[in-house]
């Protein structure tokens, strides 16, 4: 939630935001009887975890981030965190799965589990599975592209996935609201952001650093806009490791 509070003024109704919102939606208004799981899939830098942000702030649905070194006992006690349920050392992993069930059932609240395939990865998926099962209420798993091939593996996780959402590239017109919040200060023509975007094949994270960039280098220059023709042949911030440098 931290990390919520900290980037939620900074999300914008994105395309994966919309895509998003649709899928928790159809989640927790399907029919009565079908499976109430859903994956939000695609690479990186998509901004699929913002989407998570803003649902986590317009939607009131619960957002968990798996991270690398997480084990079961980890998940469960930061599910239990976000549902407001004191943790004492006594309780067991099963007395936690029995916590997050019966509160996820009593809030009416979507969890939402970020960074999903490391769950997958350490075997946690079957567990996760159970907070579907235990509570009737909707799970949605976010991860990478090849996700959902990872849970076809498993056939009674496989079998609860109602909808598999793929998360879209950024375009122009989500390259005008990023403008908003990273280049405030400067006007930006829609040819040079198309360009931004057709650069870094619409990843809305580097979009987001060259906007910043862009923004930087006009603020030196005492330029109040920017466009394509007065960019030129200018670098962008690639990001990617400098080569060693000869002579050296």
């Amino acid at each position: 939630m931290t990390q919520t509070m900290k980037l939620g003024n900074r999300v914008r109704p994105l395309r994966n935001v919309a895509e998003f919102n649709l899928l928790i939606n159809r989640l927790e208004n399907r029919p009565p009887n079908l499976p109430g799981m859903g994956v939000f899939y695609g690479p990186t830098g998509y901004g699929k975890t913002f989407a998570a942000i803003h649902a986590a702030l317009t939607l009131d649905i619960i957002h968990v981030s798996v991270q690398d070194t997480w084990t079961r006992k980890t998940l469960l006690k930061a599910i239990c965190q976000e549902l407001g349920v004191m943790v004492t050392p006594r309780l067991t992993i099963p007395d936690l799965q029995q916590e997050v069930n019966t509160h996820l059932s009593t809030s009416g609240r979507t969890l939402v589990i970020d960074e999903a395939d490391y769950a997958v990865d350490r075997g946690m998926i079957q567990m996760i599975r159970d907070f579907h099962d235990g509570s009737s209420m909707p799970v949605v798993l976010i991860g990478m592209e090849d996700l959902p091939q990872k849970l076809r593996k498993w056939e009674l996780v496989d079998g609860r996935i109602l909808d598999w959402k793929a998360a879209q590239p950024s375009d122009l017109e989500d390259a005008k609201e990023l403008a908003k919040v990273y280049a405030p200060k400067v006007q930006i023509d829609d040819a040079l952001l198309q360009h931004i975007v057709d650069i870094n094949v619409g990843r809305t994270r580097r979009i987001s650093v060259d906007l910043s960039f862009v923004e930087e280098t006009a603020v030196l220059q005492g330029a109040p806009s920017m466009t394509l023709d007065a960019w030129g042949d200018a670098p962008f911030l690639r990001g990617e490791a400098p080569l060693p440098r000869k002579g050296l």
